[in-house]
C-alpha cells in the first residue's frame, strides 16, 4: 500500500454503504461478507452514517466493524496500540457487535496530533455518536480510553483496558520516560521507519511474541513499516506515557464497569493491573494464559471469546 494511504472521498448521496476491500489486507477482507460492515476512508470514516462527515475531526479515522440489526448503531469504541491500526481489531472483535475502530492520530490514515493529550481527546469526545457507551483500548489505546473516562466518566457505562499503563505519578519517572520517548522520536526522525521498526521489535516487552506464527508477525511488521515516521513521532510527543496525567483517581472514581486484561506472560503489566485492582477492588481482572503484552496478536481467539463474554454480561 502507498504511504501514506490515500483517503477514499465519496460525495454526498453517492456514498455507498460499503466499498471494495480487494486492496485491503487479509484481515480487512474478512469483513467483506458482512454486508452491513462499512470501510470508510474520508472524514466520515469512524462515525455512524447519520453523522455529517464535516463534523468529524481529521485526526481520527478508522473502520466500522461488526454486523447487527439494520438500524443498530455502534456502542463500542475500539482504540489500538502504538504502531497499530484500526484493522488490528478485525480478528478479535465479535462479528455480531457493531463497533467503531479508529486509526489513532499519527497512525494509518489519521492526521498527526497537533494538540496536547487532553485536547486531542476532547476533540474526539465532542464528535462521537451518542450510541457509544463502551470504550475498549489496547496499550496506547487503553491509556487514551482512560483519558476519555477522565473527561466524561458518565458517558461510558463500561470500559475494557488491555495491557495499558495507568499513568506515572512520580515526576522523576515521568522525566525519565519523556527522555526515553525523545530518543525514540529522534530515531524516527533521523533514521526513518525501517530502522525504527527493527529496533522497536527487539524490545523485551515483545519477547513473548517469539511463539507467534511467522505469517502473523510478518503481517504486523508490514503494517508497522507502512506507518509514517513523522506520524509516530507526533504520537509519542502528544500521547506518550509521560504526557498522560496519572489516572489513579480517575480509575477509583469511575462509576461504570471496568475490566482490565493482560497476558499472563506480561509480568510488568499484570502487576500494574493488580495495583489497579487494589485501588479499585471492583475492577475485574482477566489474565490470558500463554500471551504476553499483545493478546490481539498472541491469543486472538482467546481474547475474542473473552470480549464476547464481557459484552454479553454488560
Amino acid at each position: 500500500m502507498p504511504n501514506p494511504r490515500p483517503p477514499w472521498r465519496p460525495s454526498g448521496a453517492d456514498r455507498p454503504n460499503s466499498v471494495s476491500l480487494s486492496s485491503r489486507p487479509d484481515c480487512a477482507r474478512r469483513i467483506e461478507p458482512q454486508s452491513d460492515a462499512r470501510l470508510y476512508r474520508d472524514k466520515a470514516l469512524l462515525i455512524h452514517p447519520s453523522v455529517r462527515s464535516d463534523s468529524i475531526p481529521d485526526a481520527y479515522r478508522g473502520l466500522q466493524l461488526g454486523v447487527g440489526p439494520a438500524d443498530a448503531e455502534p456502542r463500542s469504541l475500539l482504540l489500538h496500540g502504538f504502531t497499530g491500526l484500526a484493522e488490528d481489531w478485525v480478528d478479535v472483535w465479535p462479528a455480531n457487535e457493531p463497533a467503531l475502530a479508529l486509526d489513532l492520530p499519527g497512525h494509518g490514515t489519521s492526521a498527526d496530533p497537533q494538540r496536547d493529550f487532553e485536547s486531542s481527546l476532547q476533540q474526539l469526545l465532542a464528535t462521537l455518536p451518542a450510541s457509544i457507551d463502551r470504550v475498549v483500548g489496547y496499550s496506547l489505546g487503553g491509556r487514551l480510553a482512560l483519558g476519555l473516562l477522565r473527561l466524561a466518566p458518565q458517558r461510558f457505562r463500561s470500559a475494557v483496558i488491555v495491557s495499558a499503563h495507568p499513568g506515572l505519578a512520580d515526576p522523576a519517572a515521568r522525566a525519565e520516560r519523556r527522555a526515553a520517548d525523545a530518543r525514540w522520536i529522534e530515531r524516527l526522525e533521523r533514521d526513518g521507519i525501517d530502522a525504527f521498526v527493527a529496533a522497536w521489535e527487539q524490545l523485551p516487552l515483545f519477547a513473548s511474541q517469539a511463539h507467534v506464527p511467522a505469517e502473523r508477525l510478518d503481517h504486523q511488521r508490514a503494517r508497522r513499516l507502512d506507518q509514517r515516521a513523522q506520524g509516530l513521532a507526533a504520537s509519542l510527543r502528544v500521547h506518550g506515557l509521560a504526557e498522560m496525567p496519572p489516572m489513579r483517581e480517575v480509575i477509583v472514581q469511575y462509576p461504570g464497569r471496568l475490566h482490565w486484561i493482560t497476558g499472563a506472560e506480561d509480568h510488568r503489566f499484570s502487576a500494574l493491573a493488580s495495583e489497579v485492582q487494589r485501588w479499585r477492588p471492583s475492577t475485574r481482572l482477566h489474565r490470558i494464559d500463554g500471551a504476553g503484552h499483545n493478546p490481539l496478536l498472541e491469543a486472538p481467539e482467546v481474547l475474542s471469546a473473552l470480549l464476547e463474554q464481557l459484552i454479553a454480561s454488560s
